[in-house]
């Protein structure tokens, strides 16, 4: 039995912990991986398995994870030091403290102590190791509150409509807004000849694409300034949507990709939700980009963080060198295209560029209220980009989905390729995302039981800015958002249970 235990929750994550412990001098090393959640509630809700103070009486380690859990007990007796390195986040704290809780014996607790690794890099791993606490529980009643009034809200399904904090708020955000549904490209001519300047228009859901205009008079550039090809890195729901569109593929295909990238040690982790890189990875994205010819600088380079930064997890990034970024695209595997696709926008954050604007004095009323620019890359960039010409791209509907739920702040990266295709086969919205029959009553019972609000960025709000109880913070939201179906349906409970154990007692009406 080795005397450092390390536990993560992806297998995937392994042999890359592994080099980088070993390059930070830590040995006889063992690693387990949870494999995500430990613990869960009973499926379906019946019984609700949540009290009358809200909290859990039947959160247990799921069947398929009790070997592993014996595996880490078992290991946990013989070593000198336990890491439950899981993910920095408040997800990563509830499997922290469920390995904790439930797999370490209660004599072997003190030797716990939480790793909040950021990123795979050797300073970040080291600053984590000496940052190293004994674990505070109390960091995990974040993730228990959402799991319990996500729980209540789910109780509140009936044949009327299923009623969720996501799917529910995507509904009634819906009912107030439309989804960007494709974007129609303009183009100017310029008089130096050095390609046209480009402006774009979104289109809306139900809304008749306007005619794309391509303006052959030529007009002088009036002004310009120095700026970047790309404008910085992406978090991954960004990555999901500009690969999809880049490679045609589907969202959860894309999103496929992206975790065997990171299985394979190719990418580091997908399902980040910062826009920033740690400066190990800005030194490998500048060998990349020196390797394949790219003038990329890191010092332009805008969204790099300092180690004891207050990022969680670096944006997704290429963890190799031999990326294929000057191949043609299109002979590209789906996963060489999705690194590439990554590692291009982040060398663009590193190429200079120049932005010139026309002088829009001659052009058409309509064109002068467009925002027309044309980005030339000064610095050498081999890969050439698509050719720009005036139409519409129209997006799919999954895309306009993922779209419009990053802009109303809906779902977390590790669910919401799962919402986007859930509420697709539910049935409830046109192709042009009107309301179907069943999609008008769904939102009605869904206003009536939770609000005609965006009751998810609202929980998550409350979450992310108080740290209780898990059962004090349910109540606070259940009285704060004025959520009387869930007293309502926690105290149907209870008598449904009392009425059991009674009759369990050998009570006669």
């Amino acid at each position: 039995m080795a005397a450092n235990l390390f536990i993560i929750e992806a297998p995937g994550k392994r042999q890359g912990l592994f080099d980088v412990l070993r390059r930070a001098a830590v040995r006889d090393i063992d690693i387990e991986a949870t494999v995500g959640h430990l613990c869960s509630n009973p499926d379906g809700f019946k019984p609700l398995g949540v009290d009358g103070h809200y909290r859990e009486t039947a959160y247990r380690i799921r069947p398929d994870r009790e070997r592993m859990a014996a595996s880490i007990a078992a290991k946990a007796g013989d070593a000198k030091r336990i890491y439950l390195a899981t993910d920095d986040d408040q997800e990563g704290d509830v499997i922290a403290r469920d390995v904790l809780r439930f797999c370490i014996p209660e004599e072997h607790r003190h030797k716990a102590v939480r790793l909040r690794l950021k990123a795979l890099s050797q300073a970040e791993v080291q600053a984590a190791l000496r940052d190293a606490q004994p674990f505070d529980e109390m960091l995990a009643e974040q993730g228990d509150a959402r799991r319990i009034i996500d729980r209540l809200l789910g109780s509140l399904s009936d044949q009327s409509g299923a009623i969720g904090r996501v799917q529910g708020s995507l509904l009634i955000a819906l009912a107030e807004q439309r989804p960007v549904v494709g974007v129609v490209t303009h183009t100017l001519a310029a008089v130096d000849g050095k390609g046209h300047f480009i402006a774009q228009t979104p289109v809306f859901a139900g809304q008749s694409a306007p005619d794309a205009m391509e303006l052959t008079r030529p007009v002088a550039v009036a002004s310009a300034e120095r700026t970047t090809v790309g404008v910085g890195a992406m978090n991954h729901d960004q990555i999901l949507l500009a690969a999809s569109m880049q490679t045609g593929a589907a969202l959860d295909d894309v999103s496929k990709a992206m975790q065997r990238l990171y299985e394979r040690g190719r990418m580091s982790y997908p399902r980040a939700k910062d826009c920033a890189i740690s400066q190990e990875s800005l030194k490998r994205l500048t060998m990349v980009g020196r390797a394949n010819g790219a003038a990329f600088r890191p010092e332009l380079f805008e969204g790099v963080r300092n180690v004891a930064g207050a990022h969680a997890h670096e944006a997704p990034n290429p963890m190799v060198l031999d990326v294929p970024i000057n191949r043609n695209f299109n002979l590209l595997t789906l996963e060489e295209q999705v690194l590439v696709t990554v590692t291009r926008n982040l060398l663009d954050a590193g190429i200079e560029a120049r932005l010139d604007r026309p002088n829009m004095l001659s052009l058409p009323p309509a064109a002068q209220e467009m925002n027309w620019n044309r980005i030339t890359a000064v610095g050498t960039r081999l890969w050439q980009p698509e050719k720009t010409v005036a139409g519409v791209q129209r997006w799919t509907k999954e895309q306009s989905l993922l779209h419009f739920m990053m802009k109303q702040n809906l779902g977390r990266p590790s669910t919401i390729v799962s919402h986007v295709n859930k509420f697709l086969t539910r049935g409830l919205v046109t192709q042009d995302f009107d309301f179907t029959k069943k999609g008008d009553d769904w939102y009605a019972n869904t206003g009536a039981k939770i609000g005609y609000r965006n009751l998810s960025v609202l929980i998550e709000e409350y979450i992310e800015k108080n740290r209780k109880l898990s059962s004090e913070a349910v109540s606070d939201m259940v009285k704060s958002f004025e959520l009387h179906t869930v007293n309502y349906v926690v105290e149907q409970q209870l008598e449904l249970e009392n009425e059991d154990n009674e009759i369990s007692t050998g009570f006669v009406p």
